[in-house]
């Protein structure tokens, strides 16, 4: 018997982030000069709907667009986390952190393989989404750098459903159904086995 029907088909999705790392080209206070702020844009290829208690891979690419007055930048880790809406305390549901690698020109991915997110098996639900912190160090044209660990520009993106897996209660209600056949079967058996058969003398009678 086959319940695949029951279990949701996955299909291919990029889910975007986009952020702004700010100028810091004159130390930790930020200032305002956009041509030493470098655009951050990371993008989760995964798929959609998750089922509720399995392992779920993402494919993560970051890409980096720097100011004029941006000599380079370099992504060194990306965690992940996913979130719940939760206040006032972040409710974390589950993360996942990797090493940054060059990926091409202004571009970097995970030189781990992809990141993994296992929420519990009691998780599910649409009311879910991503957060990220980078580490990060951006040069500047004036020789000045600056260096971030666990930036976190407090980016929401929305993530897969987190829906049931309906074949374990398929299975389930089967598994119950055979139980109910045959334990009426056995009950009907013993009836028949306790009604008393007439013997040869009634018989004659």
């Amino acid at each position: 018997m086959s319940l695949s029907g029951l279990r949701p088909e996955p299909r291919s999705v990029v889910l975007v982030g986009e952020a702004i790392f700010p100028d810091h080209s004159a130390g930790h206070q930020a200032g305002s000069n956009a041509n030493d702020a470098v655009g951050i844009r990371l993008s989760l290829a995964t798929k959609t709907p998750w089922i509720q208690g399995e392992r779920n891979e993402i494919v993560a690419t970051l890409d980096a667009s720097p100011g004029p007055e941006v000599a380079s930048v370099d992504l060194t880790t990306l965690k992940l986390f996913l979130e719940r809406p939760s206040m006032p305390l972040r409710d974390i549901v589950n993360g996942d952190l990797v090493l940054l690698e060059p990926g091409g020109a202004n571009r970097w991915i995970s030189m781990d393989g992809p990141l993994v997110i296992y929420p519990n098996a009691d998780v599910s639900g649409s009311n879910f989404f991503f957060g990220f912190a980078l580490s990060l160090n951006v040069n500047y044209t004036n020789g000045q750098s600056y260096g971030w660990g666990g930036w976190d520009p407090g980016v929401r993106i929305i993530s897969p459903d987190i829906v049931g897996d309906f074949t374990r209660i398929g299975w389930f209600m089967v598994s119950a159904g055979s139980a109910g056949l045959i334990f009426v079967a056995v009950t009907w058996r013993s009836a028949r086995q306790g009604v008393s058969r007439p013997s040869r003398t009634n018989r004659a009678n």
